[in-house]
């Protein structure tokens, strides 16, 4: 009997267990309401959207959710509760043209949503729910928001679980100040769900390349700025039109007219190693029919979410890698140009190319604002023909190496949201699930004069946060940013010449480039940019004056010596003093060699300070300077592990190494030749050029060079104030040939061009090897080419064929002495390596600090 009666105990104790857990489950699964505070939730049309505005976002329906009701099944908060309940509607945007109001919600899990309810202020608006995932959504309800300060719910038959949630309305008012979401959490994301979602590793990885800091630096120009204009930078934005690059039948062309040869010009970049990326901007009435283009490249009525919409313009982006990437093996067959374009692959003059500019501008109509979801349909396009599916298409088609950049984006308020929902559609519309963009891109900037507290440290360290966890492996490129000058401007009064405007606009531009390269967060920094615009609210923002005169200014030349410092070096790390702060470099490779850039802040006094030699040797110190591209270099003295160096806003650079460095103050300044003669020998006629020589043949030959200050000085110089040389040398088959005192080494030449074509060639006259050469194509102007180094000589050989011209002139550097026997002694010793010391003490030019370099490596038997 004791046993039947514990066996029943037992039966109805598991009995009642199983009723137990099934009303926790039931308990589990009742239906409430649901905090949100931890969801995503992201308006979908925000293009006007940004601090200060009179619109309201998507959290403006999430912000009083203690007054929401409670239960589904009674919508009565009470009159208080709802009078003090705001009935500012969610209001994302107010024109039609850019779509209707909608915005998603990931959960984060998967719930059962029971039930929805709205507070309906006014109007009569139509809203749409959807669960499902994002791009395929399904249809769960739809209500008319009719009523009128009052909350109504919608109660959902059989709901299944959903991680996302889809809003919409139909009218830019929504009607609605606030929701309330009600069910329970069902489960976890599964394993595929998070895979789904999660950041995937690219395709083509790009980390581990240790881009020099003088690489990184630069600015925006044009195909038809100057190359003593753009040679200051260590990148260059190019902006290119779409619409250049297209005949009528959509064949690519790489030669606009007769101004913008596209082989030319990246190749004179490349040569100079300064990296170049096209910015591909704009439409095409090839693509879009019409008479103007819109900014979004896609046929008429095409779908703007369809990655073929865009096939055109990613079969664009594969000839420009095709043609400029590393990759030589391209299939002739893929080839588009038109019949005037010779077939080129792999030239090797570009790594990367962008592929719109300002996409999210949100002042030039819809036609020319891409979503966040357009804009990721047309780079997966642009990145590998959408993986594969458009024929002949993309940069990683055409060349795996090559690097795709997204268009700049504008407006940081807006501008991690904008990148989360590009992720959101390569999530759901690639099957790698890939963000297809290898750099990502942004226009921004410091917003005060401190440049070193604003917030644009901030804000990149913000960026490279989310690059980090949402797209490893792509680079940051902020391809457009100003410096703040209000401070230094007053009302009324045009202060943009003014020389204190110039120079804090020097330093603030530095700076900022300094504070992009802190941390080697940002990979490319490119200012806007070179010239000024000439009139408009830019028109004073160029680092030279406007189109056809490139003065340049004093901020041309702090970013021209920041180049040339840190051209083989990283940032390692920063220190910073009472008023001042160090950032340093590394050599790339074994690091021994530092640069030291020093600045004070915004504010601080100027003074003298010391810096550690880290144990280094010998010590030099560059200061940026107008007139000498390169700065002014000169040795440090090391004491006691120090040196001492005046500091102020401008940041001037230090550089430690334990080798003897040899530098040259001017590399390109106008080389003035001593004597002319139309024999090598001197034995005709030879011209002192002090006067005109009587043979009438070497007097055409001495005008070439008896103006010599009407030509810029050094190669860079100025030449807006210049005046026109006057005399002509016009006659044909001169050869003459130009004497120096001293060998020199020749890196540039000018010619001022008049009437007519021809031929004017310049060789060393001891080698007979050409160092330049010109077809004298140009009228009544000047000439500037820059070419590399040549070997020391004291001789030219000039070959004047045809054509007319009023002046020459060469641009180099004094080479090293011939000889380090100083006091002509018979022999090279340290007595020697005094001398020199002191001739470079009293600047009397007999020799340059590489000889001082040479003579003590000799002596040491280095």
């Amino acid at each position: 009997m004791k046993y039947r009666r514990l066996a029943a105990i037992a039966a109805a104790l598991f009995t009642a267990s199983g009723c137990f857990a099934a009303f926790f489950a039931s308990a589990a699964e009742m239906s409430e309401l649901i905090d949100v505070s931890s969801f995503v939730i992201h308006d979908e049309n925000f293009v006007h959207l940004s601090k200060g505005t009179y619109l309201r976002d998507v959290s403006y329906l999430f912000d009083e959710q203690d007054k929401a009701p409670t239960s589904p099944d009674n919508m009565n908060v009470g009159s208080e509760v709802l009078k003090a309940t705001s009935k500012a509607n969610w209001t994302p945007n107010q024109q039609t043209e850019y779509g209707a109001a909608s915005f998603y919600m990931d959960m984060g899990a998967n719930y059962v949503i029971t039930a929805i309810a709205f507070l309906d202020t006014n109007g009569t608006p139509v809203w749409t729910v959807s669960d499902g995932e994002p791009f395929s959504w399904h249809a769960i309800a739809e209500q008319k928001m009719d009523y009128y300060n009052s909350w109504r719910v919608i109660k959902l038959d059989k709901p299944e679980p959903t991680r996302y949630l889809h809003f919409s309305s139909d009218y830019c008012d929504s009607g609605v100040s606030e929701l309330a979401i009600y069910g329970y959490k069902k489960s976890e994301l599964t394993a595929a769900q998070i895979s789904k979602t999660a950041p995937k590793e690219p395709l083509y990885p790009i980390s581990g390349n240790e881009t020099p800091a003088g690489n990184r630096v630069g600015f925006n120009a044009f195909i038809d700025d100057p190359m003593t204009a753009m040679m200051s930078a260590g990148t260059v934005r190019e902006y290119h039109n779409f619409s250049w690059m297209l005949d009528s039948d959509c064949k690519v062309k790489f030669t606009q007219g007769t101004w913008g040869d596209m082989d030319s010009y990246y190749k004179s970049l490349h040569d100079r190693g300064i990296n170049v990326i096209p910015c591909i901007q704009g439409g095409s009435t090839a693509v879009s029919g019409g008479t103007k283009a819109n900014e979004i490249p896609v046929a008429a009525g095409a779908d703007t979410l369809d990655p073929k919409s865009y096939a055109v313009h990613a079969q664009t982006m594969y000839q420009i890698a095709a043609r400029y990437g590393r990759n030589k093996d391209i299939d002739a067959k893929s080839l588009n140009i038109t019949d005037a374009q010779e077939a080129k692959t792999g030239l090797g003059y570009l790594t990367a190319v962008e592929n719109s500019n300002e996409p999210n501008k949100s002042w030039a109509g819809k036609a020319n604002y891409f979503t966040p979801y357009e804009l990721a349909a047309m780079c997966s396009a642009d990145y590998d023909g959408h993986e594969g599916t458009i024929p002949n298409a993309g940069v990683h088609t055409a060349d795996p190496s090559f690097k795709l950049a997204m268009g700049g984006l504008v407006g940081y308020s807006t501008m991690i949201q904008y990148l989360d929902e590009m992720k959101l559609w390569f999530d759901y519309n690639r099957s790698d699930g890939r963000f297809a963009v290898d750099i990502i891109n942004v226009h921004i900037g410091a917003d005060s004069p401190n440049i070193e507290e604003s917030s644009l440290c901030e804000t990149i360290a913000q960026l490279r946060g989310w690059m980090d966890k949402n797209a490893p492996d792509t680079e940051l490129w902020i391809s457009e940013f100003e410096v703040p000058m209000s401070d230094c401007e007053v009302e009324g009064v045009d202060a943009h010449d003014d020389e204190n405007y110039q120079l804090r606009y020097a330093q603030r531009v530095a700076r900022t480039y300094l504070c992009a390269l802190e941390n080697n967060s940002v990979d490319y920094i490119t200012k806007f940019q070179l010239r000024d615009e000439g009139e408009g609210v830019y028109y004073n923002s160029g680092l030279v004056t406007q189109k056809g005169k490139w003065d340049k200014k004093l901020a041309w030349y702090y970013l021209s010596c920041m180049r040339n410092v840190l051209a083989d070096s990283v940032w390692s790390d920063k220190t910073a003093g009472e008023g001042y702060q160090v950032n340093t470099f590394r050599s790339i490779g074994d690091g021994s060699r530092l640069v030291k850039c020093a600045n004070t802040l915004n504010g601080s006094a100027d003074g003298e300070y010391e810096i550690s030699a880290e144990g280094r040797r010998y010590a030099y110190l560059t200061v940026p300077e107008m007139g000498i591209a390169e700065g002014r270099t000169s040795m440090l003295t090391i004491e006691n592990g120090k040196v001492k160096v005046g500091l102020s806003e401008t940041p001037i650079y230090i550089t430690l190494t334990d080798e003897l460095e040899s530098y040259t103050n001017g590399r390109n300044m106008q080389l003035r030749s001593s004597a002319v003669s139309l024999t090598r020998d001197k034995s005709g006629e030879v011209c002192d050029l002090s006067a005109a020589p009587t043979d009438g043949t070497l007097n055409q030959f001495y005008r070439m060079f008896d103006e010599p200050s009407s030509m810029p000085d050094p190669v860079y110089g100025n030449a807006s104030g210049l005046k026109a040389p006057e005399t002509n040398a016009n006659k044909s088959g001169i050869t003459g040939y130009v004497f120096f005192d001293k060998p020199c080494i020749f890196n540039g030449f000018a010619v001022y061009d008049t009437f007519g074509t021809g031929g004017i060639s310049v060789y060393d006259a001891n080698t007979d090897k050409l160092l330049w050469r010109s077809d004298l194509g140009s009228y009544m102007s000047r000439s500037v080419t820059l070419t590399a180094d040549s070997a020391p000589t004291d001789c030219l050989k000039i070959v004047k064929e045809g054509g007319d011209l009023n002046e020459l002139a060469f641009y180099g550097y004094a080479a090293p002495a011939l000889s380090w026997d100083a006091d002509s002694d018979g022999r090279v010793d340290f007595f020697d390596q005094i001398l020199i010391r002191k001739s470079l003490v009293s600047d009397d030019g007999r020799y340059s600090i590489a000889d001082l370099v040479g003579i003590t490596k000799f002596l040491l038997g280095a």
